[in-house]
């Protein structure tokens, strides 16, 4: 950080450096008519059951039609008790989700219990309303074990049953809406969960690879993660088994 404020390091052909400010590279970027606001790619599911809560996400991270990686960790533990998905910008949903679970700590060691997903919801969507504007490339989920919030770039924090968020969420739902209602146990919650996205990866070139699924069950100490590895149909980086 210098005197003008945060820099950015630009590899050059040469492989040496150059400090460009971040105002220059949203110049350039808005000059090459790019808008990078729609070059993202993921499928994150979520959704409440009798026994609590359960989630399921995708691990392939994309910028336009360019895989930048196929094993980013899209579920971030915000405390014991409370998870968060990422959609949209990685960096952005990290940065909000990392300040987040900063909050939910001081919290815990002023009260001696961390936020609940309701109060992380409203404190992460009062954090983003304040810079409503800024085009933060935010579309997470925050959830518990009693509930399930999304919350926006623009701050708006909408409580539900069920969500699918990301490119690949046109494909999730109907698969999670036609299974999750006959979903009673933890292990049924989670097959539903993760078929909606495996059926997402088959049809959305831009969600895939691993396939990683975490539940937060009522009476439990704190969340669990289920089970994290390549799906029955195959999400490879380069495309289905053959």
């Amino acid at each position: 950080v210098g005197a003008r404020g945060p820099r950015l390091l630009v590899p050059t052909a040469g492989l040496d450096g150059v400090d460009v400010a971040p105002a220059e590279v949203d110049s350039a970027v808005a000059a090459a008519g790019v808008d990078t606001r729609g070059l993202h790619g993921t499928t994150t599911v979520a959704f409440r059951y009798d026994g609590g809560t359960v989630c399921c996400v995708d691990s392939r991270a994309s910028m336009g039609s360019f895989v930048g990686s196929g094993a980013t960790e899209k579920i971030i533990p915000l405390s014991a008790t409370v998870l968060g998905t990422m959609a949209g910008s990685a960096a952005d949903c990290v940065a909000w989700l990392r300040l987040l679970s900063a909050q939910s700590k001081l919290v815990e060691l002023e009260t001696g219990a961390p936020l609940t997903a309701s109060q992380a919801a409203r404190t992460l969507g009062a954090l983003l309303r304040d810079r409503r504007g800024e085009r933060h490339g935010v579309g997470t989920m925050l959830f518990d074990a009693e509930s399930l919030f999304y919350v926006d770039g623009d701050g708006y924090a909408l409580e539900g049953d069920a969500f699918a968020v990301g490119s690949g969420s046109p494909y999730a739902y109907p698969a999670l809406e036609a299974g999750r209602g006959d979903a009673s146990s933890t292990s049924e919650a989670a097959a539903v969960a993760r078929r909606a996205v495996e059926t997402a990866a088959i049809r959305d070139a831009f969600s895939g690879n691993f396939v990683n699924t975490c539940v937060a069950e009522k009476g439990a100490p704190g969340w669990r993660r289920l089970s994290r590895g390549r799906s029955g149909v195959g999400l490879r980086l380069g495309g289905a088994k053959r």
